[in-house]
C-alpha cells in the first residue's frame, strides 16, 4: 500500500502536457510541512501518461543522470513550484479543501529548492466531490 500524506493547504491545479501531443493531466502543487508536493489529479479517460510524474520528469532529462531522485525531484518540484509564481491562465486554485495523496515517490533534494527541502510525488484525491469535479473540467 502506497503512503498517504493529508493536508488542507491551498493546492494550485493546471492543465499539464504530459506527453507531447496530447496526452495531458491535472498537475497539483501544494506544501506539506518542509516538502512540496507535486502530484497528478486522477481524472477518468485520461492518458496512462498522465500517470506517472517520475517517468514524466524521466522523459524531459538524460538518462545518465548521476542522482536520479535529485534530478528528477528538483524538475518536477520546478514544474509545481511555477504555477505558484505565475498561477496558469485557467487554472484552478483552493484553499482549504481536503485533500490525500498517494506518494509514488518522494526526493529529498541535495540542497533546498524553492523553499522545500524536496517533493513528495503522486496522485492527489479531494474529499470534495465538487473539487475533484472542477479539476477534470480543466481537461474539458
Amino acid at each position: 500500500m502506497a503512503r498517504r500524506i493529508t493536508g488542507a493547504d491551498r493546492v494550485i491545479m493546471a492543465r499539464f502536457t504530459a506527453q507531447w501531443p496530447d496526452a495531458r493531466c491535472v498537475l497539483a502543487y501544494a506544501r506539506h510541512e518542509s516538502m512540496a508536493v507535486v502530484a497528478s489529479v486522477p481524472v477518468p479517460g485520461t492518458s496512462p501518461a498522465a500517470a506517472s510524474l517520475w517517468e514524466l520528469a524521466a522523459r524531459h532529462l538524460p538518462s545518465s543522470t548521476a542522482n536520479e531522485t535529485d534530478t528528477y525531484g528538483r524538475w518536477l518540484l520546478g514544474a509545481g513550484w511555477s504555477m505558484s509564481v505565475m498561477p496558469p491562465a485557467g487554472g484552478l486554485v483552493v484553499y482549504g479543501e481536503p485533500w490525500t495523496l498517494d506518494v509514488a515517490r518522494s526526493a529529498v533534494l541535495k540542497e533546498p529548492a524553492y523553499g522545500a527541502e524536496g517533493v513528495h510525488v503522486g496522485r492527489v484525491t479531494f474529499g470534495s466531490p465538487e473539487v475533484m469535479e472542477r479539476a477534470a473540467a480543466l481537461l474539458g
